[in-house]
């Protein structure tokens, strides 16, 4: 199957969610063998995937691909921690048909359609050369921090309550919702074409994570306190959860052969759940890596890890004031240190510059909750009593 004539192919990916299929695709055009195995390879992926237009990798233009696999771009979203402030970077919704219709299982990919186990893994060492794992950071029972959130997608003329005028809202902290038990979550509103928009309430971090039913009901919440019709919050177009593990599972230790790519490799971004630039941004250089016999690259330096790790251990231990002193500070940073600290891939000295620029322009009271947090044990307990 491979140069070598042993029989074997040259890779086995495990997993066709974006990552998978995004390496399944890429190594085959580059001529490798490939093998991928998923228990539902064609199911759609209903999750809303998303960028920085300026994070579009060039072999995904329509130039390059021939497919246009953007939905919807928005500029100057706001964010309100509980200041206005407006983000100066577009931001793009992919159309997930259109970015599956982008990544086609051709000539050099063979499908299989089954479960694979850790062992499994292992097993896959005896027909492949390599084994990459894009199983994701982990299934329901995963016992690690998770970023979790519920929302609804109504007509574009049925948000404009919930919008207020902006074009989109890329965090929006205010309290204006009838309980203050859940702790700290966020609206998070964006169009997904000309005439519809996801309105989804956000759990950043939790450990354990407030469940879809407790932030649907302050989304409801929410929304009917600004004016969004009660038909529309009880007979969305559709609905969507969104549970997402912030930190990789464990690798398959002892065996160079099997690596992890996407969310299970690391390419996740611990303090914002993001994963899908930096994972499209990888996969030139795992192509390469594989076909050449080197180690798939890590998504960023070990220095710029424990950075996002940081900013988890304080999204998870914070109290709601100093959190919302933490979002309205990264509100007033430039938008080149936005930009450093949001995309997973910033250098560590990026990474670390646009922390303390967010640190040092806080309130006295809010650093010690920062340095606090820091210092915490234990998250926050899941329900919270708002210290406002």
């Amino acid at each position: 199957m491979d140069g070598t004539g042993d029989g074997l192919y040259d890779v086995a990916v495990v997993g066709l969610g974006p990552a998978g299929r995004a390496l399944a695709s890429r190594c085959a055009a580059a001529g490798l063998s490939v093998l991928a195995i998923d228990p539902r390879p064609d199911a759609p992926w209903r999750q809303t995937l998303s960028l920085w237009t300026d994070q579009l990798p060039r072999w995904l233009t329509e130039d390059a691909c021939g497919v246009d696999v953007v939905a919807h771009s928005v500029d100057a979203a706001a964010h309100y921690s509980p200041d206005r402030a407006v983000l100066e970077r577009a931001y793009s919704v992919f159309d997930n048909a259109a970015l599956r219709e982008a990544l086609p299982l051709r000539a050099g990919v063979t499908v299989e359609t089954t479960t694979v186990d850790d062992a499994g893994l292992i097993a896959l060492t005896d027909r492949a050369h390599r084994v990459v794992d894009c199983r994701g950071a982990g299934g329901p029972g995963a016992p690690g921090p998770l970023q979790t959130a519920y929302g609804i997608v109504v007509d574009a003329v049925d948000a404009a309550p919930a919008l207020g005028g902006e074009a989109a809202l890329f965090m929006d902290w205010r309290d204006d919702h009838d309980d203050d038990e859940l702790g700290p979550s966020f609206l998070y509103a964006i169009p997904l074409g000309s005439d519809r928009v996801l309105l989804e309430e956000t759990c950043l971090a939790g450990l354990p994570a407030p469940s879809p039913a407790r932030l649907e009901a302050r989304l409801r919440s929410r929304l009917l306190s600004r004016g969004v019709a009660r038909s529309v919050v009880d007979a969305p177009l559709a609905v969507e959860r969104v549970r997402i593990p912030l930190l990789p599972r464990p690798g398959a230790a002892g065996d160079p052969r099997i690596e992890a790519f996407g969310t299970a490799g690391g390419h996740g971004h611990a303090a914002t759940g993001f994963s899908v630039a930096a994972m499209l941004a990888g996969v030139p250089g795992a192509v390469h890596a594989i076909g050449s016999g080197f180690p798939i690259p890590a998504p960023r330096s070990p220095a710029s890890t424990a950075l996002h790790r940081t900013g988890l251990r304080v999204l998870l231990r914070a109290d709601e004031r100093t959190l919302r002193q933490l979002f309205s500070a990264f509100g007033r940073l430039d938008g080149r240190r936005q930009r450093w600290f949001l995309d997973g891939a910033s250098p560590s000295y990026q990474v670390a510059r646009a922390m303390w620029d967010m640190w040092v322009t806080m309130p006295l009271r809010d650093k010690v909750g920062m340095v606090a947090a820091v210092l915490r044990r234990h998250p926050r307990p899941a329900v919270l009593v708002s210290s406002d």
